[in-house]
């Protein structure tokens, strides 16, 4: 890079270098990388916007980081900017960043423009040009050169090659770069403009909260040389505007880091149809050459179909009864638990469930946890199986001060007396929830989740430690009464994975 100044906000142990294989440049360790370790920290972004569905109720100062570390008992409410009300903030703090940052240059066009609300890709291109003619707080030469070295596709927007949409991608590109031209003022040629959306289109990353739900785009485009491989050896988090880039398994001196940009989760099939469409390059990794199974047939088939058609559409969560039909049929029709689209399917309906069926929602991500995580996320330090976790962590902290002496459901007892034998069956949730909490705090090292995340858990167990306490109660000298529990509990998995889930234990 030839500014050094555009290196200030970036902490690396990865450097530039010719990528094998005709994959242009990547980054490769400078040094050997322990697993866990963080191999990039960018402290700001290049461009960062929400989601517009995320304007309501996410800080566009944080990104949400102040919000999920205040708790539910300490909610924020989100002040909207007085100039625009377009974007909200935590407070003065948050909007101050954001002023400087950006929104000084925004905040005019985005009132002008009411009570139409640009959608992201359009927001975040305007931010890019804005802040490219500033004349305070602009990107350096650095940023600006490495960010007109980055790919576009235009060609393969074009023409749209490999029979994907790439023209009409290529339509929303163009008519995003003739309005903000016009909104904007700038005197950048509309040619360079459209160059740089497609940038954003192809380069850019899905933000994430601290547990890993997306709330908008994010580029840099030092982050960006990052190459894709289904058989990653990083994963990539944000805290807030900051972007951590962390190994999941040790990596040698000169390797090169390499994340996906697809969920790995799903068929080679799948992945292999994402890439070309968005991305314009076939992958040719380890786990892509390996023969998978054979696709389903006949009724499985289609009720396949449907589970990716409605997890495709956005809205899968939107209408839970849907959603829990939808998870029945693909258990009826055997299609196994622990791949696509029942992964997938799953997640949504627990996040569908809770607070209201907590009951439903806690059994399901017993079995995630326990069963699904294990064959889905191979690897033990992968932030996903970690997130999970807490997720289970929070619902027994949940269930053990609303319903402490909450049975497992009457709907599924009657099978399961050979695993639990006769009588109602309860558990300590309490205790199951210090012990999850203990063990994500005490390990969480070994999890590749981002700061934000193990200041959650941290606060977490020590609210729930200091319950045990103040009730003369240590944990720490449970070990029978918890052992004893995490028996019953695997008891419990094992009898709803095959009453339920009809799988074989």
């Amino acid at each position: 890079m030839s500014d050094s100044t555009s290196l200030l906000s970036i902490r690396a142990k990865a450097t530039p270098g010719p990528a094998p294989s005709g994959s242009g440049r990547g980054l490769f360790a400078t040094a050997d990388i322990r697993n866990c370790e963080n191999i990039l920290h960018i402290q700001s972004p290049f461009v960062a916007v929400l989601d517009t569905a995320r304007l309501d109720d996410t800080c566009s100062g944080c990104f949400g980081k102040r919000q999920l570390a205040s708790g539910p008992d300490y909610e924020i409410a989100l002040k909207a900017c007085t100039g625009c009300q377009v974007v909200k903030y935590c407070d003065k703090t948050c909007q101050a960043k954001d002023w400087k940052f950006a929104h000084s240059r925004e905040c005019a066009i985005f009132k002008n423009l009411k009570p139409k609300v640009l959608p992201i890709n359009a927001r975040a291109l305007l931010r890019v040009v804005l802040r490219v003619q500033a004349k305070k707080n602009a990107y350096t030469s650095g940023e600006l050169d490495l960010f007109r070295t980055l790919e576009t596709h235009i060609r393969d927007l074009r023409d749209g090659s490999d029979g994907n949409d790439g023209k009409t991608q290529w339509e929303r590109v163009a008519l995003t770069s003739k309005a903000i031209k016009t909104y904007s003022g700038t005197n950048i040629e509309e040619e360079v403009l459209s160059a740089y959306g497609a940038k954003l289109d192809v380069n850019s990353f899905n933000l994430t909260n601290a547990l890993y739900d997306r709330v908008g785009l994010y580029l840099h485009p030092y982050a960006a040389l990052i190459n894709h491989s289904c058989d990653y050896n990083a994963v990539a988090g944000f805290d807030g505007d900051e972007l951590y880039v962390t190994a999941i398994r040790p990596i040698a001196k000169d390797e090169q880091i390499t994340i996906s940009y697809v969920d790995t989760t799903y068929p080679t099939r799948t992945r292999q149809k994402e890439l070309r469409e968005r991305y314009f390059f076939t992958c040719t990794c380890s786990k892509c050459s390996q023969a998978e199974d054979p696709e389903p047939t006949g009724k499985a088939a289609a009720v396949a179909r449907d589970a990716f058609a409605l997890l495709e559409s956005g809205n899968a969560g939107a209408d839970l009864q849907k959603l829990l039909l939808m998870v029945q049929a693909l258990i009826s029709s055997k299609l196994p638990k622990t791949q696509q689209p029942f992964v997938s399917i799953l997640d949504e309906a627990i996040g569908a469930q809770i607070p209201d069926e907590y009951h439903h929602a806690f059994l399901e991500s017993a079995i995630r946890f326990s069963r699904i995580d294990p064959t889905a996320y191979p690897n033990t330090s992968h932030p996903i199986r970690a997130v999970h976790a807490w997720t289970l962590a929070k619902l027994t902290v949940y269930i053990s001060q609303e319903n402490p002496e909450l049975a497992i459901p009457e709907f599924v007892k009657g099978g399961w007396q050979d695993f639990l034998g006769h009588g109602e069956v309860t558990l300590d949730y309490s205790l199951l929830a210090w012990t999850l909490l203990a063990e994500l705090h005490t390990k969480e090292n070994e999890y590749a989740t981002v700061p934000g995340f193990k200041a959650i858990v941290k606060k977490t167990f020590m609210e729930v430690h200091r319950e045990f306490m103040g009730n003369g109660l240590d944990p720490r000298g449970l070990r029978n009464d918890i052992q004893r529990e995490w028996a019953k509990f695997g008891k419990v998995v094992t009898a709803y994975w095959q009453c339920v889930m009809r799988e074989e234990p």
